[in-house]
């Protein structure tokens, strides 16, 4: 048995320099398959655990184990060898061996207990080890009964011969005696272990009261808390006793839920507007989906149907005569799809006729009744067909159109553009006029005429006429039945009319089905100004209409005017852009009934594999706060709880004074619980990066770059147009079009013709609820859905021929991208917020009893510092613009704590107490309005009257996978971005500095203090494009928790290249004071920071054991981070996870969560 005194031990073998030796000698002792443990103390009186320590956590130490080294097989043969040569001293290895502790609580029968997992601390290599990560059982009677056993196994891991991965010693424990040790304050428990080598053996067991972070303010559940116990560079010292922790968050689901009702009040009052500009367009241009919503938006509906003829003369009989110019040649439009067909005039025995009929509807209207018809123009409606060769035709049926003289029949009917007449069932054509109460003047006529025997183009041959007088036909119109507003009146008639030529002859008949229906609703428009004012909540000035850049948002805030009853738009636009926004605005709605299901069931956690779910895309991904904390170890010589208040801040440890800007600064977030009050606690945020997953369209900084592109175009366009009118139709008050008559042809698809109003609005107008404006009209649901090429094609949004764009098209253009950001924007700062929140409330809970940090945030406003690890090429650069833009919109929030509500309210009010802000003019007016901000309400318990509190949002980004090497190869434009947003947050920083400097929490000249910002400033102004700039992220850390900020780290999903970064990290926080230097003596400003040894090993040792490969299981069902080698060995040295945390390179591919 070798000696423990013998210098030549490691640090870790001397366990009694860190524990504290066992009180005298243990002797070699045959013990029972169930000892009672020997303690280093009597048992005082019982005092029970409390109902929330619902866990037992300890550490495992050996001591006089001296494990034998293992030896290879080489090495075996290599020893008898010499041996048998002449007795040679065999070569010793130096290596200690490789061990661990298995841990399992067992049954009487020493069956393991299914419920209860085994239990193992890490790897180590020691004689006589001292494990760092601590053993957690759950202290539930549930699981664990009375009689069951503890059994502990000292394995040695490396693979050689019997020795390996077997035992080498045991030992065991009643778990009644575990329990009433812990109970009763006993601080150590020591074991003799059963081994074949010695019988000197002794396991420590040593308690780490700590219990976890109390959460007055934040809603937590799910939580995990871990222990370690790290050594000391100092062996006379005990180990840093370390707790981490996180928990699932309430505002994973509150926030977005509260959000969102917000941004679907102001999208709300935006669709309404569109909706009553496209209500006005659909009045004025005539366009409706049926009769009904016609009357109902006051106008009569006119339907004429010509069927047939007979008796119709021969054109030998007949004279040529003009037609007239609304007849004219070029007033019809050739089919398209023309073909020649066979025959040119009869063949085979036909005989010719010369009658080529068909029939032209027009539409008289005089001003008043008993005028000269002949005192308006006559204004064409349609077309039918021709029927050729043919005395008594039936339109619509092209019976003999193979006898076309010319080859190019016409088999189609033409509707005019001027009435925007449509054909309903083939053959009625059907027109709307704006009603006049009800009073009719005018006339139909109808006129049927022969097609040109040589070109359909020609001239035609009138053959006759048939002209019915409105005014006549006043008196037989009687009660509409069918009619879906009250005191409408109908006509109906079906007869055979006398076609008489232009001198009277009668030259044939001709049978048409007439209907004219005249509603008793006024032709109103609604006002769009007025509308605009109705609403208190606008989408156009809320704060989500902010651009991230000061330059960009002046130029955009010269387009958000009062919107203008003589605003133009096009109805193709018109009808899109509701369509789009009432899509959004459903879409919102089933965002916030799946928030308020997942709030009700507790469903708060996102995993990375829900991330591209449209349904919770508002949700925060993989959202967790963490903590890490530091205790000390309760007195051995006192096994009860110590009752003395923790000493004062400066006999406190130095590692826990991370603001080292003053002597009597107070530490991060001091806990007092009973049991072992914690030094020092740091609470970090971890997420997915905030960006919309589920909508695969441009990101947000490419849509802030459209919308002032696009309003730069319009203003040039503007300036050099400004008297002329872009041919466009008028919304509403706009120039009366004179326009030619034209007549279309009707193809089969242009049914669609008939659904302008589309049953899809109306599925919006009924999701909403929102109120008709013309007395809540009902639109019948006969319309379908629109297709491909028909009269309203999808509205295109990314046209590069802008140069061929006319001013209202820009203007159409800008309108619907503005929305599309807005829409994209709330899902990605719904997520921002939630993780502003979240931080503010643990940052909160941490200092609720630290005036002077209250302070500061009241005067100068919260920090919060993001870290981004997404790369910034691919598809992550989409998400590195869209977190941008989300996290700068934060600076439009603020805190206000108030003890009189129960819940998070979030508002938008005006935080200009001075007056009204100017914010854009025009060449005759200049509008006002108020600044808008959002300010969230905070519950507290109590008053604290701290007034508003400010956010300031700072990020900063540095991707370190595989694609930021191939982005920094390449030299993608990404790379700029990354700068860009380094620099402008380091700015933020800067002014934040200023305020921070001129508060009283820092003295006038305190060097330290001035000098804070210096390390990272160094590092962002020498940013190297073509290296992984890592550094910056660690200095900004460090500044932002000396400013008493708030800190959020995030990737992807949040779980893997960020579990590296939160390690590091924590680790840098337990063993540096200060990672910054002086930038004077810097060799390099892109080098990264000298990371000891010990830092790294800590860090390590919890991306292995602690709550984030936790995080990992919890999203992917693996204790794996979704790394293979490859990926690994592509990450900085300090960011690369254990070997035995990452997956292999075909799991890494099949099985991602991405």
């Amino acid at each position: 048995m070798e000696n423990r005194d013998n210098p030549k031990h490691a640090m870790n073998d001397d366990i009694f320099s860190l524990f504290g030796a066992p009180p005298a000698p243990v002797r070699p002792v045959e013990i029972a398959r169930h000892v009672n443990a020997l303690t280093i103390t009597p048992p005082p009186p019982p005092q029970p655990l409390e109902a929330g320590n619902s866990s037992i956590t300890c550490f495992l130490s050996c001591t006089d184990l001296h494990l034998p080294s293992v030896h290879t097989t080489a090495q075996t043969m290599l020893r008898g060898a010499m041996s048998v040569l002449g007795g040679a001293s065999t070569p010793k290895n130096s290596k200690p061996p490789e061990c661990m502790i298995q841990v399992d609580v067992k049954n009487a029968h020493r069956a393991p207990l299914v419920a209860v997992e085994s239990l193992t601390t890490e790897k180590l290599r020691s004689r006589n080890p001292a494990f760092t990560v601590g053993i957690h059982f759950a202290n539930d009677p549930s699981f664990i009964p009375p009689d069951s056993v503890v059994c502990f196994q000292v394995i040695m891991t490396e693979d050689s011969g019997s020795q390996g991965k077997k035992p080498v010693a045991t030992a065991e424990l009643a778990w009644l005696h575990l329990t009433q040790n812990y109970e009763h304050g006993a601080s150590v428990v020591y074991l003799p272990l059963h081994c074949p080598y010695t019988d000197a053996g002794v396991l420590t067991i040593r308690f780490a009261r700590t219990a976890p972070m109390r959460h007055p303010l934040l809603a937590t559940q799910n939580q995990v808390v871990l222990g370690y116990a790290f050594p000391n560079a100092n062996p006379s010292l005990l180990p840093t006793l370390v707790t981490e922790e996180m928990a699932e968050v309430g505002t994973s689901v509150q926030l977005p839920l509260v959000f969102l009702r917000q941004c679907r009040r102001e999208l709300e009052g935006a669709y309404h507007l569109w909706r009553v500009r496209y209500n006005n367009a659909k009045k004025r241009l005539k366009h409706f989906a049926d009769a009904d919503e016609a009357m109902q938006s006051g106008c009569d509906v006119f339907r004429v149907s010509v069927l047939q003829a007979r008796h119709l003369q021969p054109m030998k009989s007949m004279r040529k005569v003009p037609s007239k110019p609304l007849l004219s040649p070029k007033s019809f439009k050739k089919p398209g799809d023309g073909k020649a067909m066979d025959g040119g005039g009869g063949g085979g025995g036909f005989e010719s006729v010369g009658v080529h009929p068909f029939a032209v509807v027009l539409f008289n209207e005089t001003p008043a009744p008993h005028a000269n018809i002949n005192s308006t123009p006559w204004q064409v409606v349609g077309k039918t067909n021709t029927e050729y060769e043919c005395t008594a035709p039936t339109w619509a049926t092209n019976a003999q159109m193979s006898q076309c003289p010319h080859g190019a029949p016409s088999t189609d009917f033409f509707v005019s553009t001027h009435l925007h007449t449509k054909v309903e069932k083939r053959t009625q054509f059907v027109w709307y006029r704006p009603s006049r109460r009800q009073e009719l003047s005018g006339a139909i006529q109808i006129d049927v005429c022969s097609e040109n025997e040589t070109d359909g183009h020609q001239p035609p041959v009138a053959l006759g006429s048939v002209t019915l007088s409105l005014e006549e036909l006043r008196p037989l119109f009687v009660p509409d039945a069918a009619a879906v507003v009250a005191h409408a009146v109908a006509f109906r008639s079906a007869n055979w009319f006398p076609l008489k030529s232009k001198h009277g002859d009668v030259v044939g008949e001709v049978q048409c089905e007439m209907e004219v229906r005249l509603t008793s609703a006024a032709f109103t428009f609604e006002s769009e100004r007025e509308t605009h004012f109705q609403k208190t909540a606008k989408a156009d000035e809320t704060p989500l209409f902010r651009l991230a850049t000061q330059a960009m948002d002046r130029a955009l805030r010269d387009t958000m005017h009062t919107p203008s009853d003589d605003d133009t738009y096009s109805i193709q636009f018109l009808h899109a852009h509701v369509k789009e926004l009432g899509g959004y605005v459903k879409e919102l709605d089933a965002m916030i009934r799946k928030a308020e299901a997942r709030a009700t069931s507790k469903t708060w956690f996102k995993g990375s594999t829900d991330k591209k779910k449209r349904d919770i895309q508002a949700m925060a991904t993989n959202l967790h706060v963490s903590y890490l904390r530091k205790f000390n170890w309760p007195p051995s010589n006192s096994p009860r709880p110590s009752l003395q208040p923790p000493p004062p801040p400066h006999k406190r440890s130095s590692q826990a004074d991370l603001l080292g800007l003053h002597g009597d600064a107070k530490l991060a977030g001091v806990d007092t619980n009973d049991n072992n009050p914690a030094v020092a606690t740091y609470a970090t945020v971890t997420c997915g990066a905030p960006t919309a997953h589920a909508i695969p369209d441009e990101g947000l900084m490419e849509l802030e770059d459209k919308l002032v592109k696009t309003h730069k175009e319009i203003s040039l366009m503007a300036n050099g147009m400004k008297n002329l009118y872009h041919g466009r139709v008028m919304v509403e008050g706009g120039n009366v079009l004179v326009e030619r008559p034209l007549l279309v042809p009707v193809t089969d698809d242009d049914s669609g013709l008939t659904t302008h109003g589309t049953d899809e609005d109306d599925d919006v107008n009924s999701a909403i609820a929102l109120e008709s404006k013309s007395g809540g009209r009902k639109v019948t649901h006969t319309a379908k859905k629109d297709k491909k090429g028909m009269f309203f094609p999808k509205l295109s949004r990314q046209s590069s021929d802008t140069h061929l764009l006319t001013l209202g098209q820009l203007r159409e253009r800008f309108e619907s991208t503005k929305y599309q950001y807005y829409f994209r924007k709330s899902v990605c700062v719904s997520q921002s917020v939630t993780a502003l929140v979240t931080t503010f409330l643990a940052m909160l809970e941490l200092h609720e009893d630290d005036p002077s940090t209250l302070s500061q945030w009241s005067q100068i406003g919260f920090v919060i510092g993001w870290e981004s690890l997404i790369s910034s090429q691919g598809k992550e650069w989409r998400m590195l613009s869209d977190a941008w833009v989300a996290i700068k919109c934060l600076e439009r929030f603020s805190f206000q704590l108030d003890h009189t509500i129960s819940e998070i309210v979030l508002e938008e009010r005006s935080v200009d107490h001075e007056g009204y802000v100017c914010i854009h003019f025009s060449w005759d007016y200049c509008t006002y309005m108020y600044v808008h901000r959002y300010i969230i309400r905070i519950p507290t318990k109590q008053d604290m009257h701290l007034g508003l509190i400010a956010v300031t949002p700072v990020v900063f980004t540095q991707g370190i996978n595989e694609m930021q090497s191939l982005a920094n190869m390449v030299g993608s434009s990404g790379v700029e971005l990354q700068s860009t947003i380094n620099n402008a947050s380091f700015k933020s920083l800067q002014m934040y500095h200023a305020k921070y400097l001129k508060t009283s929490n820092v003295e006038s000249d305190s060097t330290a203090a001035h000098l804070l910002l210096d390390p990272l400033m160094a590092v962002v102004q020498s940013e190297n494009a073509a290296a992984k700039n890592t550094r910056i992220l660690l200095e900004a850390s460090d500044v932002v928790r000396r400013l008493r900020g708030g800190r959020v780290t995030y990737c992807k999903s949040g779980k893997d290249r960020t579990a590296m970064s939160v390690t590091l990290e924590q680790a840098r926080l337990l063993f540096k004071r200060v990672s910054g230097v002086n930038p004077l003596h810097l060799l390099g400003a892109t080098e990264q920071l000298n990371i000891g040894a010990e830092e790294l090993h800590a860090a390590n040792i919890m991306r292995e054991f602690g709550i984030r490969i936790e995080i990992a299981n919890k999203n992917v069902g693996r204790y794996k981070y979704s790394f293979n080698a490859i990926q690994r060995k592509m990450l900085p040295d300090i960011y690369r996870p254990p070997m035995s945390t990452i997956q292999d390179i075909v799991t890494s591919v099949t099985a991602r969560d991405s």
